[in-house]
C-alpha cells in the first residue's frame, strides 16, 4: 500500500511541534522528519542524533503522540552542504564519524518507528576520479545498509543535482556497488537538468522511498499549476513495479535553486488534494 505523507522540513521556518501541527491540520497522518545541519528551525542536528538516540527519540515520539502522526523517514544531512562532511569525505575521519553517528541514527529510527532512513550519497570530490567518489560511496552506503536493515530500518540514498549520482545512470551505478540499498527518488533534481523522463523512470524498480516536488525542466520547484511531472502517472507506475512505501510531498523554502520562490504550505496542500484520491493517507 503505498501512502501519501507530509515533510516536516516543508515548512522549517517554525519549530518541529509547529511543523508537525501544521501537518495534523492539513490531514496527514504520516511524515518525514529532517535532520538537516544549522537549517531551518525544525530540524534535528543529525550528529547530536548519533550521539543520544534515545533522547530525541522520546522528544519525536512524545510530539507524534501529541499530534497522532507517524514517523515514516528520517534525512539526515551531516553538513551544511551537500558535499560537507559528506559519506565520501576524502578525509577517513569524517567518514568514521558519519559511521558512527549513523549506527546512533539508525537506533533513533528504530525507537520511533520510522520505515526508511534517508541520505544523501556523496559529492564528486575533484580529488578523485568519478570512479573514485562512487567507490567510496558505495563502501559507505554497503555499511548504512547493513547497520539500517539490523534495526530493521530500510537505507535509502537521494540521488541530487551536484551529487556522485546526479544522473539515472550515475545512481544505478553507485546501486551496483550497493545493490542491498534503495533510492529516494526525487524526480525534480533530474528534471532541473533536462534530463528526460524515461530515463528517470527506470529508477522506479529501484525506489524504497519517493519525494513529490513538481518542477518542469530547469527548473527544480515549481508551483503545482506551473510543473510537468504527472505525479498520478507516477503513482501508477510506483504501484505497477510494486512499491510499498510513502510518497511525501516534499516543497521546501531554501536558497538553493531558487527555492524560496513559492509559498509550501498552499502548494503541499493543492498536491495533496490531486493525489488523495489515488493514494492512501
Amino acid at each position: 500500500m503505498i501512502r501519501l505523507t507530509a515533510s516536516s522540513y516543508s515548512f522549517e521556518a517554525i519549530p518541529l511541534e509547529g511543523t508537525l501541527a501544521v501537518v495534523k491540520s492539513m490531514g496527514f497522518k504520516a511524515v518525514d522528519i529532517a535532520g538537516f545541519h544549522a537549517r531551518g528551525k525544525a530540524s534535528y542536528e543529525p550528529y547530536e542524533v548519533g550521539e543520544n538516540p534515545r533522547k530525541f527519540a522520546d522528544d519525536l515520539n512524545r510530539l507524534l503522540d501529541r499530534y497522532e502522526l507517524e514517523a515514516m523517514d528520517f534525512f539526515p544531512q551531516f553538513g551544511a552542504s551537500p558535499a560537507e562532511l559528506s559519506i565520501n569525505d576524502p578525509d577517513p575521519n569524517v567518514r568514521q564519524k558519519d559511521l558512527e553517528s549513523f549506527r546512533g541514527i539508525a537506533q533513533f529510527c528504530k525507537l520511533t518507528g520510522m520505515h526508511t532512513v534517508t541520505v544523501l550519497p556523496g559529492a564528486p570530490h575533484l580529488e578523485r576520479t568519478q570512479d573514485e567518489n562512487l567507490d567510496v560511496s558505495g563502501e559507505m552506503l554497503r555499511m548504512f545498509t547493513e547497520i539500517a536493515g539490523e534495526a530493521g530500518i530500510r537505507l535509502c540514498f537521494e540521488p541530487h543535482m551536484g551529487s556522485v549520482a546526479q544522473t539515472p545512470e550515475l545512481a544505478l551505478s553507485l546501486l551496483e556497488r550497493t545493490p542491498d540499498s534503495k533510492i529516494t527518488l526525487d524526480y525534480s533534481h533530474y528534471l532541473l537538468q533536462y534530463i528526460s523522463m524515461e530515463r528517470i523512470h527506470k529508477l522506479i524498480p529501484h525506489t524504497g522511498h519517493f519525494h513529490i516536488r513538481q518542477a518542469k525542466p530547469g527548473k527544480l520547484q515549481t508551483r503545482l499549476a506551473d510543473g510537468t511531472l504527472d505525479f498520478v502517472d507516477i503513482y501508477h507506475r510506483l504501484k505497477a513495479a510494486g512499491y510499498d512505501g510513502a510518497m511525501s510531498v516534499e516543497y521546501v523554502c531554501a536558497d538553493w535553486y531558487d527555492l524560496n520562490q513559492l509559498d509550501t504550505l498552499n502548494e503541499t496542500m493543492l498536491t495533496k488534494e490531486l493525489l488523495e484520491p489515488h493514494v492512501s493517507l
